[in-house]
């Protein structure tokens, strides 16, 4: 760089096993800080680094024209290079033999015919000096792997793990000097954040950067929740040190606290934070060698919480700095802000869209069941996708999938409303095509903008008579036990709210005892509009065919693909045989919310079932695995429990369904903790069941087990 001279230079190298070249090493020069790509996929042909690696020639570029074609791609990155434009880049191959290594990228504002015509041979050189380095290191066993974020540092100054506080200030460099890497850094952390929607992924992003950029041996970020501080993320504090700040009124003294209520920067030397009875607080191993700086958070002149950053000794002078902390201060303050509020929205929009759900399908004999709801990713707009499970009052159950047009609370009230219609007149006793008629006039009557579709299907388990109707949507995959498809029976109606008086047809279908029902909306189906049978197959051949792991794959699938833009909904039906006969295998018990005497009754009526069907040889098992199951869903949950028994020939499956949709986790105790309370119910479960799983399932989840009939 002082060579050439250079504004920035970069040393890219291949990521192993991956089509991108990542930076390692960047230098920038002051007063002039460019803000280089930190990451170039091999297939981008938009700079030349990308260029120079695949073709091994040098690449040059016009740095404006770089820029107007990359934001053409990428355009919530503009502001990362705003001081590109009046550069010039140029990349040479880092070649040895028949191994690329990578690029040395030099940006210039200097005009390209002259940089090419006197310094190309120059770099060249360099770049096989480097390239032979690099060969040498690797023949010795180096990896060359580049790191998670690159090592930044200034050709006038020094890098940040360079600086020593033995040096007075002025044989370091002036503040603008050593502070180059550090403002590298803090640019860069600005526009990662701004793509960033979550508190817990810009905690996360803001302590890789401060532990990587920053050379931080420790980092802790804490927010204010009712007057208290909460951790939210953490890197390389002991334990004692989190549970000392984590809850901590802002009223107490502590350095955070000092730090929030005079809005300003605090230092702190290790012995200043030291716990009573000597613990260190802050470093993994119990003890705390670091020296701590504290950022308030501050957005429009308040506190949000604080940001605690331990570094080594000798890095202190990194305090000297603190107009570029101030600036990280703010910058995370109104970060954090943003972030609360998206999550706080988020929330709500959860809540409500959850409201407007099923609280917990019913079981009924001779019909196996699960949901499964996604919401838009990555917005907070509610979606209006929505599915039901009503027991008919002459005997059966009718299956309901819907999808309200558009992504708003309007959409979302719509939904509630039809969802309302639906039921209300199925439980009149209506057939589905009358059902669909009556709700499309309320649609009509409510005088809204929006339409609707929806499919409804009404099984007679005692039959296997199954009736589908369609107004708009996609009519179900019906799948036989022997892997046939039945073909649709009748045609798609007109959706809700389009006309007065629509006429909808139903199909009438016989069902084999096994044969599988999928409804679902078209967030799961993406732009083809209706779900493949290839997908229904190959998530089938996944799952083994077991239905709540069938949901999940489905599921999967669509949360994977990258175009989809709308919420899903899942509705699972397998009928399972005449209800007449399947009564005599299925047992189901209601436990209210907060009766904890409900576990008791649990194991009575485990034991009451199991004696009746001659399965006594399972009983105890059977009664552990159900009480932990129960016990967890009533203390976590916190909600109504159903508990549902289903005997085959060879297992005994037992289904806990709640409306908590957070799934139950193994966890793994350590040997401190080997005496703590709870946290083995999964543990259990999974040591003692053949099979198990919980699926989150729309509104809440279902934790199933299975306990071979023979087994002990």
């Amino acid at each position: 760089m002082r060579d050439l001279p250079a504004s920035a230079l970069v040393v890219y190298l291949r990521v192993p096993e991956e089509p991108v070249l990542a930076a390692a090493v960047i230098a920038v020069s002051t007063p002039v800080m460019l803000a280089a790509p930190e990451r170039i996929p091999l297939d981008d042909p938009t700079f030349p680094s990308s260029r120079a690696y695949r073709t091994g020639q040098i690449c040059t570029a016009e740095l404006n024209e770089v820029i107007d074609k990359y934001l053409e791609r990428y355009p919530e990155t503009s502001l990362f290079f705003l001081s590109f434009l009046v550069h010039f880049g140029i990349s040479v191959p880092l070649i040895a033999g028949e191994r690329k290594f990578g690029t040395l990228s030099v940006f210039s504002p200097r005009i390209p015919d002259e940089l090419f015509k006197s310094e190309t041979d120059y770099l060249r050189e360099t770049a096989q000096s480097l390239s032979a380095e690099l060969e040498r290191l690797a023949a010795n066993g180096v990896s060359l792997s580049p790191p998670e974020h690159p090592f930044v540092v200034s050709p006038e100054g020094s890098s940040v793990a360079e600086t020593s506080p033995a040096a007075p200030r002025e044989e370091q460099g002036s503040p603008a000097l050593w502070s180059a890497p550090l403002v590298f850094h803090l640019e860069t952390l600005a526009v990662h954040l701004t793509l960033i929607a979550n508190t817990k992924d810009a905690a996360a992003l803001t302590i890789e950067r401060l532990m990587s950029g920053f050379q931080a041996q420790a980092v802790a970020i804490s927010l204010i929740e009712a007057d208290r501080l909460q951790v939210v993320a953490a890197s390389g504090c002991s334990k004692e040190y989190l549970k000392s700040l984590n809850g901590i009124s802002v009223s107490k003294s502590s350095p955070e606290t000092e730090a929030i209520a005079h809005q300003k920067l605090v230092v702190s030397e290790a012995a200043e934070r030291s716990l009573p009875h000597g613990e260190g607080r802050l470093t993994a191993d119990g003890r705390d060698e670091n020296a701590w700086i504290v950022l308030p958070l501050i957005s429009r002149g308040r506190a949000l919480g604080a940001c605690s950053i331990g570094f080594s000794p000798e890095q202190l002078v990194i305090a000297a700095e603190q107009s570029l902390l101030y600036a990280l201060s703010a910058l995370l303050g109104q970060t954090f802000e943003r972030t609360q509020l998206y999550d706080a929205e988020h929330a709500l929009a959860q809540k409500l869209q959850q409201a407007l759900l099923p609280r917990i399908l019913p079981q009924l004999a001779g019909v196996l069941t699960t949901s499964r709801y996604e919401p838009p990713p990555g917005a907070i707009e509610l979606g209006g996708d929505w599915y039901d499970l009503i027991k008919l009052p002459a005997g059966g159950v009718a299956a309901v999938i819907g999808d309200v047009q558009g992504h708003s609370t309007p959409a979302a009230v719509l939904m509630g409303q039809l969802r309302s219609a639906v039921r209300g007149y199925a439980l009149e006793g209506h057939d589905p095509s009358t059902v669909l008629y009556r709700t499309n006039r309320v649609l009509i009557d409510l005088e809204t903008d929006l339409f609707a579709t929806c499919c409804c299907v009404w099984l007679d388990p005692d039959t296997g008579t199954a009736q589908v109707v369609s107004a708009g949507h996609p009519r179900p995959l019906i799948r036989t036990a022997d892997g046939a498809y039945l073909e649709a029976a009748a045609d798609i109606g007109v959706p809700l709210g389009v006309e007065e008086n629509p006429s909808y047809q139903a199909g009438v279908h016989a069902l084999e005892p096994a044969t599988l029902l999928v409804l679902y909306t078209d967030g799961l189906s993406g732009r083809e509009g209706e779900l493949s049978r290839e997908t229904l197959e190959a998530a089938i051949a996944d799952s083994g065919d077991e239905l709540e792991t069938l949901g999940d794959q489905l599921m999967g699938r669509a949360a994977t693909r990258a175009t989809r833009t709308d919420d899903a909904a899942l509705l699972l039906l397998r009928y399972e045989g005449p209800s007449t006969e399947a009564k005599e295998s299925v047992r189901g018990l209601h436990v209210q919310r907060h009766d904890f005497q409900g576990v008791r009754r649990t194991r009575q009526f485990l034991d009451t079932c199991l004696e009746g069907w001659h399965l006594d040889q399972i009983s105890d098992s059977a009664e552990v695995l159900a009480s932990e199951v129960v016990t967890n869903a009533l203390v976590h949950g916190d909600s109504d429990v159903d508990v549902c028994l289903r005997r085959y020939p060879d297992h005994l499956r037992v289904e806990v369904r709640d409306t908590d949709s957070h799934p139950a986790m193994l966890v793994d105790l350590g040997p401190d903790e080997d005496k703590a309370e709870g946290g083995r119910g999964m543990l259990i479960v999974s040591a003692l069941a053949s099979s198990w799983g919980n699926s989150p399932s729309g509104r809440g989840k279902t934790v199933w087990f299975e306990i071979e009939a023979n087994a002990p």
